[in-house]
This record gives structure tokens, sequence and C-alpha cells, in this order.
């Protein structure tokens, strides 16, 4: 267990990226083909998703933006939050506002991709960088067809998932400076 103060000094909580691996060109096409059912889709080339997912410190996350890179191109992706609402899981109205929560909701319904798997660790993986992400899917390392970049998870969401009493889903808090471990243990003894 960690406590952090989350409100006398800024803590930062950075994006992890979702690698997707095995669509294959005919199941890049049909998730490329399908965005619109959920995104408002706007082209871009990797400089621009670069520029606007590579880690820029004044960006806030949290309003359903994404980007999307594949060997056929990229685009940034903002979520119609009407759309998904009939396909958001179980949950506290914050949970079911993050940006990962619609991110899985896409992943099942645009891909096939089962959030079980994901968490087992079966067609998607992650990285911390969007350069790498970018990189992976254009020399097609480990088999990645396609990346989708997120803006990082809000400081003051993760405080209101945990006050409604629901979880943070995989990957959607990357602290840094992460946490020194096994300096200090005091056992605390009722």
């Amino acid at each position: 267990m960690l406590f952090l103060e989350t409100s006398a000094e800024p803590l930062t909580v950075l994006p992890t990226h979702r690698l997707v691996a095995g669509l294959g060109p005919d199941g890049v096409a049909r998730l490329r083909d399908r965005l619109g059912e959920l995104f408002s889709v706007t082209p871009a080339d990797s400089d621009q998703l670069l520029a606007a997912f590579g880690g820029r410190a004044d960006v806030r996350g949290g309003d359903g933006r994404f980007g999307i890179w594949t060997r056929d191109g990229g685009a940034l992706l903002t979520a119609r939050r009407a759309a998904f609402e009939p396909l958001l899981p179980a949950g506290g109205p914050t949970v079911r506002r993050l940006d990962v929560v619609l991110l899985g909701v896409a992943l099942e319904q645009l891909a096939g991709i089962d959030p079980d798997a994901v968490a087992a660790g079966g067609g998607v993986s992650f990285t911390k960088s969007a350069a790498d992400g970018v990189d992976a899917v254009d020399h097609a390392r480990d088999d990645v067809d396609a990346v989708f970049l997120l803006e990082p998870t809000p400081v003051a969401s993760i405080a209101a998932v945990a006050a409604e009493g629901d979880v943070m889903p995989q990957k959607s808090t990357y602290f840094y400076p992460k946490a020194l471990t096994g300096l200090v243990l005091n056992p605390h003894e009722w």
C-alpha cells in the first residue's frame, strides 16, 4: 500500500499506451473502417500523433481523446460518449468516464478483443512511450498491428474512483516518480 498526498504537491500520472497485435491486414482494415461507430475521426500523421501524445506536461487527459497508428496511417479520435453509454461496464460514474475504460470497450466492440484476454496478456501489450508504440507498428515488432495512444488519467479522477468505491482498471495509473520499495517496513499491530 502506498499513501500519497495529492493536493500539496502535484502528482504526475503518465499514460500507458496500448499495442494491439495479431489483427493482420484484414483486422486492421475492419478496425479502421469501424472507428466512426464510437469516435469522431480526424486523419493524422505520426508526427501529429507524437506531438499530441508524446508526453507533453500540459496535457490533462480525461476528455476521451486518443490516437491510433497503423501501417496504413493514423487518426486523432474523440469519443462520442453517447455511442459508448450502452456499452460501458458496471461501476460508478467516474470509472465509466475514464479513457482507459472507453478504450477497453472500443477494443472489444471494434476489434473483438475481450477485456479478460487483455488482463491475461492476450492481444494487447503496453508501452509508456508513444514513439516506441509507433515504431513497434512501423517495424511490425512482436506482430504489433496498431497502437492506441492515450492521455494521462487525471489525478482527480483517480481520487473520485476511489471515493466511489471502485477500482482503477489495469494499466491506468503510471505514477512518476515511482515509489521506492523495500527500504522501510513498519508492522502495524492492533
